[in-house]
């Protein structure tokens, strides 16, 4: 099965399973970071026995006004001791994650709440690099020199990822609306990495 396909299935299962939560249930908002929950925003629908968490969540660092020095050296450029060689520099990151989880609950009290939860996050990223050419300009040091006559390049760079994961997890009450949760899944990602003993936590506010 296409990793693609994989992370829908996860995630159709997660949203048809926790459809059951949606009538006669708790509404929360909040934070939530995690890998197979996803980071950013959350929503949660919490019945009486099983729940839905939906979360979204980007980011944007970084800078695209990159400066490249006049002169280079050998351990500085891609292909030392070549007569033309080429230097690349990070430019702005930029990330979006969806995340959908089932929540099954276990046992529940006025204080905490215990539960399994199962579903799956995909992050959008990309990464701008910039590349200009440097020509040698001494044999005996391998020095390099920018070579003005040519124009700076731009591209991006596609990386995207997906993860998914169950385990379980524990919602702690702290007051009459806000509520702390730990979630300790296991993960399986796109780049064919098992995880476990990685934490999730989140931070939410129930409308009463």
């Amino acid at each position: 099965m296409k990793a693609q396909h994989l992370i829908l299935v996860v995630l159709m299962c997660s949203l048809t399973m926790g459809l059951a939560a949606l009538d006669r249930s708790e509404r929360a908002i909040g934070i939530q970071f995690g890998t197979s929950s996803g980071s950013g925003y959350s929503y949660r629908w919490m019945g009486e026995n099983h729940g839905l968490q939906f979360t979204l969540g980007a980011i944007t660092y970084g800078s695209n006004d990159v400066k490249f020095p006049n002169y280079l050296y050998d351990e500085d450029v891609e292909s030392p001791g070549a007569e033309t060689t080429l230097y690349t520099r990070k430019g702005r990151k930029s990330s979006m994650s969806v995340g959908l989880n089932y929540i099954n609950v276990l046992e529940s009290n006025r204080s905490s709440r215990f539960y399994l939860a199962v579903g799956g996050a995909y992050t959008i990223r990309r990464d701008k690099e910039f590349t200009r050419s440097y020509n040698r300009i001494n044999n005996n040091y391998y020095e390099y020199q920018l070579d003005t006559t040519l124009p700076q390049v731009k591209s991006t760079v596609k990386n995207d990822k997906w993860t998914v994961g169950g385990g379980p997890g524990f919602e702690l009450t702290l007051d009459k609306h806000f509520r702390f949760t730990f979630d300790l899944p296991f993960t399986y990602n796109s780049d064919d990495e098992m995880v476990m003993y990685i934490p999730q936590v989140g931070l939410y506010y129930y409308f009463r």
